[in-house]
């Protein structure tokens, strides 16, 4: 019976595997791509991180552990760049965790409830199309429930293989993104603390400040933590010496604020997000019911955590999590088994008619909203900038830097396999373009109709574009996808 959740998921996350690095945050995919293309090109070392929109510079970048485009870099090795292998390794690593999340409700609650859980992982939107991108949310959910599961195991039969397994994917999870810390770290806790299904706070307050007083907890803990902050101190000093972050440090990091916290727009908004492509609106009354009949249970205790866990991390980085919508992805790992408890107990009082209806509902449900929000916009976006990434690849060197009129989105630079510059419509003057010239630009390229991949170019700089690429001789225009590769030498600007 585990098959039919673990087909589902594999079956719905190769829809459109071959797709090039498109569709919903392109950009921060882009980002991804780029690391592995120069892993698998340059041979560099993973402490090494290269993103393509460094100028004229190597591009060496401040950034996260990047263990899963180093992953992907080991098979370009083996069968050259092709971007469909890194997101076969997404959809690998979110079938397994299909597998972990049934384990884990099996575990908490129940064989049954186990099996529920998985086929609504297997389902939900937001874990569908984040199972197949190139970036490295699904493994980071694949570690996070092998650290789940791998912990409940060894408090269940002392096996230290299990210990071990679960301090390296703790700590290759808080590598990854630092969040697992908090959505990680509570229900590790919980697990610690929940061994019957007493609700007496003093047996809690008790085990933990036993818990405080063991040293494999410090062991655990501190060695997970030194790991985590070891690599962020190297990240820091690569960034402080390229110049190039993500904006981890600094004024650009703000990630939170008390008026994003009070506004209740972003609220309403997250809510929205997470009841139509996380549990595809149909799952919302069963979330509840589970949190309801669960919340005594010990396996209630440790998922509850875990959303709780999730909800810290969103008042800490509610900018973040209002714009990223992966940010919410890990509310799967604890949803599913509470959908699964609360299903199982609505079914078991329902004609068959009724579970079927609904699971239909909610089949429907999540294939309209990959159908309309992600699957169509990874189509449209093929036929706007495809024809130029193939014109670049076709016409410019590979070793020759381009200037991508594509603001700070570097998913043209990616999809053309080159570095460059990123700038934004407005910046473009006679001055500027020579300056790139001189640093060793031999094109500009872009679109006439998008600023970014996502946002339309504005009439005013449309007109001043067509009329640049209009004096150029060498210039090359894509009348059906407007787009344009211009050749530096033979520019003329006039604003």
């Amino acid at each position: 019976m585990i098959w039919l959740p673990l087909g589902v998921g594999f079956l719905l996350r190769f829809i459109q595997l071959w797709m090039p690095i498109v569709g919903v945050h392109s950009w921060r995919q882009a980002d991804t791509a780029a690391m592995a293309r120069h892993f698998a090109i340059a041979n560099t070392p993973i402490w090494l991180p290269q993103i393509d929109w460094a100028g004229s510079s190597a591009g060496y970048v401040e950034s996260e552990f990047p263990l899963y485009p180093f992953l992907v870099s080991r098979l370009y090795q083996i069968s050259g760049v092709q971007e469909w292998l890194g997101r076969g390794l997404s959809l690998l690593c979110s079938v397994l965790t299909i597998w972990l999340v049934m384990r884990l409700g099996r575990r908490w609650f129940g064989a049954e409830q186990g099996w529920w859980a998985g086929l609504f992982f297997a389902i939900a939107p937001l874990g569908v199309y984040y199972g197949r991108t190139f970036q490295a949310e699904a493994l980071l959910l694949l570690l996070g429930a092998s650290c789940l599961e791998a912990h409940s195991h060894w408090r269940t039969k002392g096996s230290r293989w299990a210990l071990l397994l679960s301090w390296l994917c703790f700590s290759g999870a808080g590598l990854i993104k630092v969040i697992p810390l908090l959505w990680l770290g509570l229900p590790l806790l919980m697990v610690q603390l929940s061994r019957d299904s007493s609700a007496e706070p003093q047996r809690y307050v008790r085990r933990f400040l036993m818990l405080l007083r063991s040293p494999g907890f410090w062991l655990y803990l501190g060695a997970g933590l030194a790991a985590i902050a070891a690599w962020y101190a190297h990240a820091y000093q690569l960034g402080q010496s390229s110049g190039l972050s993500f904006g981890f440090w600094g004024g650009g990091s703000d990630r939170s604020s008390l008026s994003l916290l009070l506004d209740l727009e972003n609220w309403f908004n997250l809510s929205l997000r997470v009841a139509l492509r996380l549990l595809a609106i149909a799952g919302v009354p069963f979330l509840i019911s589970g949190i309801w009949i669960g919340r005594l249970s010990p396996g209630g205790r440790i998922a509850i955590s875990g959303l709780l866990g999730v909800l810290l991390c969103t008042l800490a980085t509610m900018r973040s999590s209002s714009i990223h919508e992966y940010y919410q992805l890990p509310l799967l790992l604890f949803a599913c088994p509470l959908m699964g408890l609360g299903w199982q107990s609505w079914q078991q009082r329902r004609r068959r008619w009724q579970p079927n209806s609904v699971i239909c509902l909610w089949m429907t449900v999540s294939l309209a909203v990959l159908s309309v929000d992600y699957w169509a916009l990874e189509h449209r976006q093929v036929q706007d900038w495809m024809p130029l990434a193939s014109r670049i690849r076709e016409a410019v060197p590979s070793n020759n830097r381009i200037v991508s009129v594509t603001s700070t989105d570097p998913t043209l630079l990616n999809l053309a396999r080159r570095q460059g510059w990123l700038i934004s419509s407005k910046q473009l003057n006679s001055e500027r373009l020579q300056q790139w010239k001189d640093a060793g630009a031999s094109h500009l390229a872009g679109s006439f109709r998008w600023e970014k991949m996502y946002r339309t170019m504005p009439e005013k700089r449309q007109r001043a574009l067509q009329r640049l690429a209009a004096t150029s001789s060498g210039a090359w225009v894509d009348d059906v996808s407007q787009t344009y590769l211009i050749p530096l030498d033979d520019v003329s600007f006039n604003r």
